[in-house]
């Protein structure tokens, strides 16, 4: 569903949004997308047993081509491809921040893909509301700050978890 919330907003992204900041202040709209896609195509190689030193010699690479919606929904389908395959929640696999589960990879990968979905949505002007299933999942396995704003709304609380600021508007020009 993560994937399903990244994909309607980048569904979106029309040719003046590509160089449009981002709340991820290092990256305008298109860094943002390749970090998506380049994180699945390095996550199927992990998968796959790939060497953590020629998965990590992909960053930077260009995954999006010239055509960035068909980018992403081949890495999204590969990468789902393999933590559906049998096996593939209880494999360890050697993530650059240390030996991860595939049950812990894909909750991490949930949690960058929901959250780059809301900040895709945010730097384009469109619907920033993520899907209830998504957060409930992503509260249940995170933290909340210490100065959570009282009232704060589930999606809120992830947000603020992952160090963004939903009440603060973007303009987008």
């Amino acid at each position: 569903m993560a994937h399903d919330e990244f994909s309607r907003r980048l569904r979106l992204v029309g040719p003046d949004d590509w160089r449009r900041p981002t709340p991820c202040t290092e990256w305008d709209v298109r860094d943002l997308v390749n970090h998506v896609v380049g994180a699945d195509v390095r996550y199927r190689m992990l998968l796959r047993g790939a060497p953590t030193d020629e998965v990590e010699a992909t960053r930077g690479a260009d995954s999006l081509g010239n055509d960035a919606v068909a980018a992403f929904v081949t890495a999204a389908d590969d990468v789902a491809a393999c933590f559906a395959e049998d096996g593939a929640p209880d494999r360890v696999v050697h993530h650059v921040t240390g030996d991860r589960t595939g049950r812990q990879l894909l909750a991490m990968r949930i949690l960058d893909v929901a959250v780059h979905a809301w900040d895709l949505a945010r730097a384009i002007g469109a619907d920033e509301h993520l899907d209830d299933e998504v957060v409930a999942f992503l509260l249940a396995g995170t933290a909340d700050p210490d100065d959570v704003a009282p009232g704060a709304t589930p999606q809120d609380r992830l947000l603020q978890r992952t160090g963004r600021d939903p009440k603060t508007p973007e303009e987008v020009p």
